[in-house]
């Protein structure tokens, strides 16, 4: 509490509605306002929309404005490559694995993982807040949107603040996080008043990637994809309308005499003759290597840029390939995942810790030293990965149990070990 009232007292005076000007600050502002331009963009709202209509032979000409959603692609296949599988933990105590383990389970933290991820690919943070219900403990993933962090100027997290408007009654709400309870504000009826306090674990835990700008931030994966998309999209569009106007739709023209008569519609073999002049279409042939050669190097840019195998988005076939190929067509893929594990364990820790404190008031006692491990979704030649799994079992190196574990036919070790000891 004391940084936290140093930076009340520094920043806003000891205002006791600090929170407000703290949510109105303009880094904040912007930072907000990029989440919601990230979150349009994933709704379809993209630049290319922007593109102005034109004439064409005396009409207007609605140009196209291809959208194309290959983002959100790219963001699906990195959450399910790292967190597609629920993670496991390792620990040496064997009670507070069996504790951990059951949390895990009740709480669905599989799919709180995942939605951490997701939220850090789309906007570069994502925001945990641990509680109890009906004596479960439970984690929330807070809206990007809602969510402000508040760091002193030494880079330490002082408090939290969550902040939204109603959009039906236009009546705006605050959660205000202290280290052991939060506040609940309202200015419904006109004025900013305290509605009540809960207590509380500990702030939300922050989770963001690495970002060179910001060490109190991360920055998405959405944002290095969205300018080559642009690009894409821009070309694709300007192509359609380039198609139907100059190959498909072409003008036709006629140089000379003008002829006020006209021709019977039934009309074979008629001839015309005039003085002097010339009929042609106005059309334009497009370089189709020049073309292609600019698209291919765009779309390989997005797969170097969004770190996936360009096999992946394309029609080329594969067979007969050896796990080590597969692990060289994923290279970058394992890159990006291993970078993704690093600033996952910070926050992970930090949710151990919570745990820890949790369960220390329910009497119960963990060791907070967790290891977590990852089942990446990575393709393997099954047969390949049978013969060494069990080439290291004749040899003493390996257990049944972790066989069990790496096998993916097994989906939960401890039902398959007590149906092998039903079938002795």
């Amino acid at each position: 509490m004391d940084r936290l009232s140093d930076y009340i007292q520094k920043q806003y005076g000891n205002n006791p509605r600090w929170f407000e000007d703290e949510c109105n600050s303009a880094y904040h502002v912007n930072r907000i306002s990029h989440v919601i331009s990230n979150r349009d963009y994933l709704s379809g709202r993209h630049k290319v929309l922007n593109r102005q209509d034109s004439k064409y032979k005396g009409k207007v000409l609605v140009t196209r404005k291809t959208i194309l959603q290959y983002a959100k692609t790219v963001l699906r296949f990195h959450n399910a490559y790292l967190l597609g599988k629920q993670v496991q933990l390792s620990t040496k105590d064997n009670n507070t694995l069996k504790t951990l383990t059951d949390i895990y389970r009740l709480g669905d933290y599989s799919t709180v993982d995942y939605e951490i991820l997701d939220h850090v690919n789309k906007y570069g943070d994502a925001y945990e807040a641990i509680y109890v219900e009906d004596g479960v403990i439970r984690s929330k993933v807070l809206d990007n949107a809602s969510a402000y962090p508040v760091y002193d100027d030494m880079g330490n997290k002082v408090s939290f603040l969550e902040n939204w408007t109603d959009a039906f009654t236009n009546i705006t709400y605050w959660n205000v996080y202290y280290p052991t309870y939060v506040e609940h504000w309202t200015n419904e009826g006109g004025e900013v008043n305290l509605l009540g306090t809960d207590r509380c674990v500990g702030l939300p835990i922050h989770y963001h990637n690495f970002n060179d700008e910001d060490e109190n931030f991360g920055r998405a994966l959405l944002d290095d994809i969205i300018p080559i998309m642009d690009e894409l999209e821009d070309i694709m569009s300007k192509m359609g309308d380039a198609i139907y106007t100059n190959t498909l739709n072409v003008l036709p023209i006629a140089i000379g005499q003008r002829i006020e008569s006209s021709i019977p519609a039934d009309a074979v073999g008629f001839v015309m003759n005039i003085d002097a002049g010339d009929f042609k279409y106005a059309s334009c042939n497009m370089d189709y290597n020049t073309i292609k050669l600019y698209l291919d190097n765009l779309k390989q840019m997005l797969n170097d840029v969004a770190c996936i195998p360009s096999v992946l988005g394309s029609s080329t076939n594969i067979s007969n390939i050896s796990e080590v190929s597969m692990q060289i067509l994923m290279m970058m893929a394992n890159l990006f995942a291993d970078e993704n594990k690093k600033w996952l364990n910070i926050g992970f820790k930090q949710r151990f810790k919570r745990f820890q404190q949790i369960l220390a008031m329910q009497g119960i006692n963990i060791d907070s030293d967790v290891d977590v491990i990852y089942n990446v979704s990575m393709p393997v030649a099954t047969t390949e990965m049978i013969t060494n799994l069990k080439a290291l079992q004749e040899m003493g190196a390996i257990s049944k149990e972790t066989i069990m574990e790496k096998s993916e036919y097994i989906t939960d070790v401890d039902v398959e070990k007590k149906r092998l000891q039903g079938e002795m």
